[in-house]
């Protein structure tokens, strides 16, 4: 029988054990979202509380600037978002630019919130409407005159029979904007939105590297809210109480530095206990 303590025999295990312990551990979020603790930041806070205090049936323009490759850090607070905005009952207008994979990562959110389709009626509740090239230039004619950049939504109805569209003419018309980007379109609904004659407010959903470009807009009151990355996603999942791919992205992050963190932990402790023996 052998004499070698636990401590000898963990410190000359396979490291192979180790990634097999990690794996399974990161493959539980990805089974079920745990939910684990996630401190909601100032931003992301003021994003939430701002469309929970718009009046119900406000009109909200999605703006999808982001393209499928920045799902993991544009996807979730964009659902989170739509998830919010079904449950008071505004109205969703959606449209993008920048990205031509726009109708794939609309596509998605339908399929992540069912409301859309069933008691949320298409073309009564919310309509899209589809991308469009440039981005300054289609961002200042939206706010004079929507009917002017898109006769047609997507499906080639034409706005005049979209009961949705009835009052909904310029950007005077819209409560907010919310926009997810990748890079700085954000920038221009600022300019023409927010500061323009309508003063719509604006808010970013963007990836996790834009939050530093951005937080001087929040902080001086351009933006009523930025949620950025995955992380930024989680905060809002939790704070609508939907679970989804952000809490999943970070329980699995959470999970595999608490690993990291016990190997270290157990890997000094067994060299101290060891130390000096042959």
């Amino acid at each position: 029988m052998s004499n070698k303590s636990i401590w000898d025999r963990m410190q000359n295990a396979d490291k192979r054990i180790f990634y097999w312990i990690l794996f399974i551990g990161l493959m539980v979020p990805y089974i079920s979202p745990l939910g684990l603790p996630v401190a909601v930041t100032t931003s992301t806070q003021a994003y939430y509380d701002k469309l929970n205090s718009l009046p119900a049936g406000s009109n909200v323009v999605l703006s999808i600037n982001s393209g499928v490759s920045a799902w993991g850090d544009c996807l979730p607070a964009m659902v989170a978002t739509v998830k919010l905005l079904v449950k008071n009952n505004d109205k969703i207008i959606v449209w993008g630019m920048g990205q031509v994979d726009i109708d794939i990562t609309w596509a998605k959110i339908i399929s992540e919130v069912p409301a859309l389709g069933t008691t949320y009626k298409y073309g009564t509740d919310y309509v899209y409407f589809g991308y469009l090239p440039t981005q300054e230039t289609t961002i200042g004619l939206l706010a004079d005159n929507i009917a002017g950049v898109f006769s047609t939504d997507k499906n080639g109805t034409p706005i005049a029979n979209i009961p949705l569209m009835k009052n909904i003419h310029n950007a005077k018309d819209i409560a907010a904007v919310c926009t997810s980007d990748t890079g700085d379109v954000q920038s221009y609904y600022i300019k023409l939105w927010k500061d323009g004659p309508s003063a719509v407010p604006c808010a970013e959903l963007g990836i996790a590297m834009n939050k530093s470009g951005d937080m001087p807009w929040f902080l001086s009151g351009e933006e009523f809210g930025l949620v950025a990355g995955s992380r930024g996603g989680a905060e809002l999942e939790k704070l609508v109480g939907a679970l989804g791919d952000g809490t999943t992205t970070m329980d699995a992050i959470n999970i595999s530095h608490l690993l990291i963190v016990l190997a270290i932990i157990l890997a000094n402790i067994g060299y101290f206990v060891t130390r000096g023996k042959k």
